[in-house]
């Protein structure tokens, strides 16, 4: 298990996964409202299915509890947020103090979350059954399109996905989400294996993961490093941060 606290001076970016449970989400969603805000709670009660419910609140207890890892003075309850002009959340009040930046995504059996200390961060997890890809609009760049189109057909429904979250996740660390173009981020061919990099990036600024945190799917996080200022990714394993914890890539 990694020491606990996100240390000032270190280039880290801790990434914590759990699992939304496809049953017994009632118990899923009582678990999570213990550690969420009244706010949090009020909105949780205006979903209308007990999957997004569940969703909700996993990825939202999730979240509070890494902060809490990272800062064991505050207890996850005592997090507040403010929310960007382009929606993005971010610590506010005192809490904003602490320097912690972060992102979360949830999806349909899966949440995950990443902390930094104010490096921009972003992460998308998707899940990665077949009809996830007919609802995605027209997201590809004219070199992402060629190489998708090089692929064999039952290999591009996953190829989609990939480039899905890694735009996903690095506009999100932008701070514009769905209001910058997906179609202006290339990644090109993206490897098997290795560095992901993105055309419009000659400088380096910015560092690229993608993993499976689980059977069925996919997550991508992005990290806005700086040139030549690679740092260490921790994800932590298991449903909670107190779970193994392994470096994935510097």
């Amino acid at each position: 298990m990694a020491e606990r606290g996100l240390r000032p001076a270190a280039r880290e970016a801790h990434v914590w996964t759990a699992r939304v449970p496809g049953s017994d989400r009632d118990t899923a969603v009582r678990a999570g409202l213990a550690l969420l805000a009244p706010a949090e709670h009020d909105r949780l009660t205006r979903f209308r299915f007990a999957r997004d419910r569940a969703q909700y609140a996993v990825g939202h207890a999730l979240l509070r509890t890494a902060l809490t890892w990272c800062h064991p003075e505050i207890p996850p309850r005592q997090w507040e947020f403010r929310t960007t002009w382009h929606g993005r959340p971010e610590l506010a009040g005192r809490t904003a103090e602490t320097g912690l930046r972060f992102n979360l995504s949830h999806t349909p059996g899966a949440a995950v979350c990443v902390v930094t200390r104010g490096t921009d961060c972003g992460i998308d997890v998707e899940e990665s059954a077949p009809h996830r890809t007919l609802r995605l609009p027209k997201v590809l760049a004219p070199a992402e399109a060629a190489a998708l189109a090089r692929l064999p057909a039952d290999g591009q429904a996953d190829a989609l996905l990939r480039y899905w979250t890694l735009k996903e996740a690095y506009t999100k660390a932008l701070g514009l989400g769905l209001a910058h173009p997906f179609s202006r981020c290339d990644f090109g061919a993206l490897p098997d294996t290795g560095t992901i990099t993105m055309a419009a990036d000659a400088t380096g600024q910015w560092q690229f993961h993608q993993w499976r945190p689980g059977s069925g799917h996919i997550a991508a996080l992005a990290l806005r490093r700086g040139a030549g200022a690679a740092g260490l990714v921790v994800v932590h394993h298991g449903d909670a941060p107190a779970g193994s914890t392994q470096t994935c890539a510097t």
